[in-house]
Formats: structure tokens, C-alpha cells, sequence
């Protein structure tokens, strides 16, 4: 009788014992996960935020090559011009808070720099301290662009460039908010984060969440895309333990797990040997069967994920590279208006046009390689293309119940452009009004298709009667990373747009007068066949 109640006593302790080790491991399992997801959170905020702050940075230095240009273009006295500049600058970007133009000056026998403002947008800004700043700022290159903290404007920080290695000299002055580089809407609840300027933190926002002192937080910190202002972000995401852990579940883990063990042990007690054997086979099948679909679907994802990240990143480079191009032709222009004759900054400014189309054919080349296509123009009949595409989403559409209506016009003329690219733009249209029929609420779900000669184009119109686009949306429709949807990437109609533009065409879209959505693509009729 002693033996059989140790046995039994050695049962139950056995059985504690394995219920304990299954808890403790759905806490490390949920701990671990919880960091995971954690952490995977933070750095997609991160690598998103550190996009869209490099992109705005970009464009302080593009907003200093102009008014630079202008300076040079000018004969010294045209302050008009300059200041009209900079005050749309600072209407449209309002963390530039202001613009002005300095002339810094060197007495050869002290080394003392003076300084003295020339102009100022607005009249009433406030004036930086450049008594420590202003030999650095003299000491410049020409065309050099730096950033200086200066404690007289607070968080605020100067992006400086020199418009001539001369003495006196003169130098564009942006005075930058840091704390609109990012608005709140962009960044999450949980998020604190903070940019740092040589050093010196210039902007910084604390997360209203609690933390775990003995938990590690999970971090991000990478340098943003910009010699002229070198920025350091870091992020971090508080973490307590009511993050890592739900208690409910733990609890209902907790009690399923030990009723399952007592009956498991009851049945391996009656059946040990046959039921062990049995489920180590189902087992093995299962997991075996779980790794070969988790494998497929890893390496699926992984391609996709990986033809996504190539395809963002041509399409944000371009952007830039445009940028370059059209700044260094409108200097060109300026210098010839001007009647400059210099030769070594035509040479250089044509060394940039040269060096940016090189580079774009570089990003062309990759699209062309990610897409497994090189992109021929040829003589183009718009309606075939219209039918394929129909052809190709007829059996989607039907499947969600949506109508689609199409008129095609007739002798519409050869167009010069890539079918699949059309193609690709028809069925992206498509495919958003099928989407946002999904609301729709009453009537029949109905998409209409109309192509027809517009002067010296071909209009192609893509209409829907869903609920419409938000007049808050509208404008931001074709922009890189925009997205209305949960789940969407917003490279679509950035593409769209890009494929229209790039044969010289047009896209836009507006809400109907009775209701519903409607794209607009034109083409123009006469359109020449560029080369690779």
C-alpha cells in the first residue's frame, strides 16, 4: 500500500511537473513573440520614418540649390526675385520658418568674421547668434551645404550653403523646425523618439506608455540620407510586462493544459505504449507537412518582399535624380539668360545633367530587370489593350459580382508605347475601382470603360459608381507610399502615373457628378519611339 500511494504521489508530481514546464514554455513562447512583433513594429516605424524624414531633408538642399542659382543668375541687387522664392518656399514647407541671405566678411588682420543680413523671409525672423558659427560658415566651400545648432533659436537648426569663395561672400541661411519634420499623425502612440544634429538633440518626443525597468527596450537608430544635415534618429518602444504576457490567456492556458495532462495521463496509463506510438506518427506527419508549407510560403514571401524593396527603392531614387536634372537645366538656362560666361560652371552643370540621365538609365535598366522585361515602344491600337486587360480581370470581376460596361471608340490611331505597360496601368485602375465597390451599399456594383479621341489625344476614362475618393484624399492620390488601404503599399498609382508620363501622357483622377470614382488617362496621338 506505501508503494502504490508513492506511485501515485510520483504521478501526480510528474504530471505538476511536465504542467509547469508547458506554462513556463507558452510564457517564453509568448514573451519572445510579443518582442518579436515589438521589435518588428519599431523597425518598420523606423525604416518608414527615416524615409520620409531623408525625403524632406532632400528637399531643403534642393530648396538651397535654387536660391543659390538665383543668386548667381542674378547681378547682385535683384533681391525681388530671391524673396519671392523664399517666401513660397516657406508657405508650402512650414518647418522652414525662415529664409535668409547674409554677407560674411574677413578682416585679413583680426581673422574676424563680421556679418550683416541682406535680406530676410520673413522681415520679423528672428535672428541667429553667429558668433560662434560665423568662421565656420566662412570657411565653407562654395556650393557647400552644413548645418549649425544655434541655442538663440531654440530647437531650431541653420542649413547654411556659400554662394561664392569670396570676401566678402555671401551665404543662404535656412532656419529649420525639426519638430515638423515629423507630424504626429506619422508617428505611433507608442513611440519615443529623437533626432540628434552633431550631437545635440533638436528634437525629441516621449512615449506616454509605461515600462518595465529590468525589461531591455527595443531599439532603432540609423543616420538620415543627407551630408548637409546629418541627423541621427533613434527610436525606442517602451515595453512592460502587461505587453509581453496576457494574463487571460496564460490563465486559460494555464487550466486547459493541466486538464489535457490529466487526461493524457489517464490514457497513457490505460493504452501507454499503443497511444505513444500512434500520436509520435501523427506528429511527425503534421510537423512535417507544417514545415513544408511554412517553407513554401517563407521563400514566397521572401521574393516578394524582395521585388517590392528593388522596386521602392528605383522608384524613390528617381525622384532625386530628377530633381538634379531639372535644377542643373534651369541653372543652364539661367546663365545663358544672364549671359554669364562661365565655362567651368557650365561644365559642371552639364556634367550633372549627363551624370543624372546616366544614372536614370542605370534605375531603368533595374525596373527593366525586376519586371523580367525591357520596355519596347511600339505601334499600339489602345482598345486592344483595353479588351486584353478586360479579358484578363473579366473572371475576377464576375467572381465579386461587379458589371463592367465598356466603349470603345472607333479609328482611334496608332500610339506609340509598351502594351504591357498600358496594360499594367488599365488593370491597376481596374483593380482600385473594383476595391472601392466593395463599400458599396444599394445599387449594383457597375465599372464603366470609355476610350475616345480628345484632340491630339486618346482618352481613356475608368469610371465606378462607389462611394467616391475624399476631397482630403485627391491630392495625394499618385504620391509614393500613400495608401488608403489596410494592407496596401502604395506604389500603384505612383507606378501608374510614372508609365503614363513616361510616353508623354497624362492621368488624373475626380469624383462623378452622379457619384463614384473616375480615372482619366490621355495619350498623346503623336508619340516618337525613344530608345533603351
Amino acid at each position: 500500500m506505501v508503494k502504490g500511494t508513492y506511485s501515485r504521489l510520483k504521478w501526480i508530481i510528474s504530471i505538476l511537473a511536465v504542467w509547469l514546464v508547458c506554462v513556463g514554455l507558452y510564457v517564453a513562447v509568448s514573451v519572445n513573440i510579443s518582442l518579436k512583433r515589438a521589435t518588428d513594429e519599431l523597425n518598420d516605424a523606423g525604416f518608414l520614418l527615416h524615409r520620409l524624414i531623408s525625403q524632406r531633408v532632400a528637399q531643403h538642399d534642393a530648396h538651397l540649390t535654387t536660391l543659390v542659382s538665383l543668386i548667381l543668375a542674378g547681378d547682385g541687387g535683384q533681391i525681388q526675385p530671391l524673396s519671392q522664392v523664399s517666401e513660397s518656399i516657406i508657405h508650402f514647407y512650414p518647418r522652414i520658418t525662415a529664409i535668409q541671405e547674409v554677407e560674411l566678411s574677413r578682416q585679413e588682420v583680426s581673422a574676424v568674421t563680421d556679418v550683416r543680413q541682406v535680406m530676410s523671409v520673413p522681415e520679423n525672423a528672428r535672428v541667429a547668434d553667429y558668433a560662434t558659427i560665423t568662421s565656420a560658415i566662412f570657411a565653407q566651400k562654395a556650393g557647400e551645404g552644413k548645418s549649425y545648432v544655434s541655442p538663440s533659436l531654440g530647437d531650431n537648426y541653420l542649413l547654411t550653403k556659400k554662394v561664392s569663395d569670396t570676401n566678402p561672400a555671401l551665404s543662404i541661411v535656412l532656419q529649420i523646425d525639426p519638430q515638423r519634420l515629423v507630424d504626429l499623425e506619422e508617428v505611433p502612440a507608442w513611440l519615443t523618439m529623437r533626432l540628434q544634429l552633431n550631437g545635440t538633440v533638436v528634437m525629441e518626443r516621449v512615449s506616454e506608455h509605461q515600462r518595465s525597468n529590468w525589461l531591455s527596450m527595443p531599439s532603432f537608430s540609423r543616420m538620415i540620407d543627407s551630408r548637409s544635415q546629418p541627423l541621427l534618429l533613434t527610436m525606442e518602444r517602451p515595453i512592460s510586462v502587461f505587453d509581453l504576457v496576457d494574463f487571460v490567456s496564460l490563465a486559460v492556458v494555464a487550466a486547459i493544459s493541466l486538464a489535457a495532462l490529466l487526461l493524457l495521463a489517464y490514457i497513457i496509463r490505460q493504452r501507454r505504449e499503443a497511444q505513444r506510438l500512434q500520436a509520435a506518427a501523427l506528429v511527425a506527419e503534421q510537423r512535417s507537412a507544417l514545415l513544408a508549407r511554412e517553407t513554401r510560403l517563407a521563400h514566397a514571401a521572401r521574393v516578394n518582399s524582395l521585388g517590392e524593396l528593388a522596386s521602392g527603392i528605383a522608384h524613390e531614387l528617381a525622384q532625386p535624380l530628377t530633381a538634379l536634372m531639372s535644377q542643373s537645366r534651369a541653372a543652364e538656362r539661367l546663365l545663358e539668360q544672364a549671359g554669364i560666361d562661365n565655362t567651368l560652371l557650365k561644365t559642371a552643370l552639364a556634367s550633372n545633367v549627363r551624370e543624372a540621365r546616366r544614372a536614370g538609365d542605370m534605375l531603368k535598366r533595374m525596373r527593366d530587370y525586376i519586371s523580367n522585361r525591357p520596355p519596347r515602344p511600339v505601334g499600339v491600337e489602345v482598345n486592344r489593350v483595353v479588351a486584353d486587360t478586360v479579358e484578363l480581370m473579366r473572371a475576377e470581376l464576375d467572381k465579386r459580382h461587379i458589371a463592367l460596361q465598356w466603349e470603345l471608340g472607333a479609328d482611334l490611331p496608332l500610339l506609340m508605347a509598351d502594351p504591357v505597360e498600358l496594360e499594367q496601368v488599365f488593370n491597376n485602375l481596374i483593380r482600385n475601382a473594383a476595391d472601392s465597390l466593395e463599400k458599396l451599399n444599394g445599387a449594383g456594383p457597375e465599372i464603366t470603360i470609355e476610350t475616345m479621341r480628345d484632340g491630339d489625344w486618346v482618352r481613356i476614362d475608368i469610371r465606378d459608381n462607389g462611394p467616391g475618393i475624399d476631397d482630403k484624399v485627391l491630392p495625394h492620390l499618385f504620391e509614393p507610399f500613400f495608401t488608403t488601404k489596410k494592407d496596401g503599399m502604395g506604389l500603384g498609382l505612383a507606378l501608374c502615373s510614372t508609365l503614363v508620363e513616361r510616353v508623354g501622357g497624362q492621368i488624373e483622377a475626380q469624383n462623378n457628378a452622379v457619384g463614384g470614382a473616375c480615372f482619366i488617362v490621355r495619350l498623346p496621338v503623336q508619340t516618337r519611339e525613344t530608345g533603351a
